[in-house]
């Protein structure tokens, strides 16, 4: 079995660290630790992180977790973490090797800290050996947040029902509530759209399929802004049409259905 350990040095080159500084480091390092261990298979609740083996002068301890875990995720833990060491925004990208939302973890440790100073860490090889040294800086810190936060473009298609319609505004927009998640979409329109729209909020609740080059978020995944391209009414499905979908399927029967959902 194997341990998953880390070193930070807090106001490297200097003597001590200022209390206020030193404990909000140390939080946030235990939000980004119980973060990557989830990204490493190793769930981690609060207090198993544990600071140890405290040095003069700078101040230095070993984060440790308290668990034995396989060698292996002590090698992908290891690799996830030079990972955000060394990581270049202009060159690199994530690619799914790190969770968006563990990466601004990381990167909220450089930013406790003032722009001329560095918070180094230490990681130990998961096969023993000397620790490979590396730093956390305010300015590696912000433009990793920025390349994290920054929005996805794509083309992308949301249905659901149309929540309100905003005419007056610079630039006019619908709100659709998305029928999968319940979440409101905005989706700005030019005019040639606006016949469509009209018409589509002529029947009360029609569900509407719109689509267009939309923005993502990288964490949530949400759409942030969308605009549109086309719009459309989406068909009611009526009786004889329910009826018509299982008749398609001559070896289902419907009574299954009614006795797994009681």
């Amino acid at each position: 079995m194997a341990k998953l350990r880390i070193r930070f040095v807090i106001n490297k080159g200097r003597q001590g660290a200022p209390l206020g500084k030193l404990g909000s480091i140390q939080i946030q390092a235990d939000k980004f630790l119980r973060a990557i261990s989830v990204d490493c298979g190793v769930p981690a609740k609060p207090g198993e992180w544990l600071a140890a083996d405290f040095a003069n002068g700078s101040v230095m301890f070993d984060a440790t977790y308290q668990g034995a875990v396989d060698p292996g995720i002590a090698q992908v833990f290891e690799y996830k973490m030079e990972v955000l060491a060394d990581f270049d925004s202009e060159r690199d990208g994530l690619n799914g090797i790190i969770r968006e939302s563990t990466a601004l973890e990381y990167a909220k440790i450089g930013r406790l800290i003032d722009p001329d100073e560095e918070i180094g860490i230490e990681i130990f090889p998961h096969r023993g050996g000397m620790p490979k040294r590396r730093t956390i800086t305010y300015q590696k810190s912000q433009t990793l947040t920025a390349k994290v936060e920054a929005p996805i473009p794509a083309y992308g298609s949301v249905q659901g029902v149309i929540h309100a319609w905003v005419k007056g505004a610079a630039q006019p927009y619908v709100q659709i509530r998305e029928l999968s998640t319940n979440e409101l979409v905005k989706v700005e329109y030019s005019q040639a759209h606006y016949s469509q729209i009209s018409k589509a909020m002529e029947e009360k609740n029609a569900v509407v399929m719109v689509s267009g080059e939309c923005s993502y978020d990288q964490i949530t995944h949400d759409i942030l802004r969308m605009r549109l391209d086309r719009l459309s009414k989406t068909a009611n499905l009526t009786t004889l049409d329910f009826d018509a979908l299982f008749g398609s399927f001559p070896e289902f029967d419907q009574g299954d259905l009614w006795e797994d959902a009681s």
